[in-house]
């Protein structure tokens, strides 16, 4: 019997050390993958602000040398830029956070399903806390009162010996 339950005690911890070590890689990939599409964000702004001001000194030179249909093409690329750098910022989850979340985890394609995973993930590591806190206070319990008959039958055996 205490063979099985060492056994079954080792396979909870077991379980529980898995679903700990999930909850920390899912929360990981999510940490990381917000750092990564914060990072290339911020790379892909600062490239794009760096187009725009070459095509604005372009449009400067061009605009004092009254050449306007020069002028207007360098306006019209720097503006394509501008729009450009607006839907990096509208769309950064999707372009940047999303494809970090697919390639760490390989399953999981958007921060919602990734949340998902994450609580599931948690609730399996409860279970198994639970489940072994159960055990172990099972465990005490059986102790406890064998401890507890133990005592009885020796303080009945003192005192039949007593009586002697």
């Amino acid at each position: 019997m205490e063979n099985d339950f060492f056994a079954q005690l080792k396979q909870d911890l077991a379980e529980y050390g898995k679903a700990l070590g999930e909850v920390g890689q899912l929360r990981l990939v999510g940490i990381v993958s917000r750092v990564l599409g914060l990072f290339l964000l911020i790379f892909t702004l600062v490239l794009c602000a760096l187009a725009v001001f070459a095509f604005i000194a372009v449009a400067l030179i061009d605009v004092l040398s009254n050449y306007l249909p020069v002028w207007a093409a360098a306006l019209i690329v720097c503006s394509a830029y501008v729009v450009l750098i607006i839907l990096a910022i509208a769309c950064r989850k999707p372009l940047f956070i999303h494809p970090f979340i697919a390639l760490l985890t390989k399953q999981i394609r958007s921060e919602e399903e990734l949340a998902l995973k994450t609580i599931e993930a948690e609730h399996k590591a409860d279970l198994a806390r639970v489940r072994i806190t159960g055990q172990v206070d099972n465990a005490t319990r059986e102790l406890n009162f064998f401890v507890n008959l133990f005592t009885r039958l020796w303080d009945v055996l003192k005192g039949l010996l007593r009586r002697r």
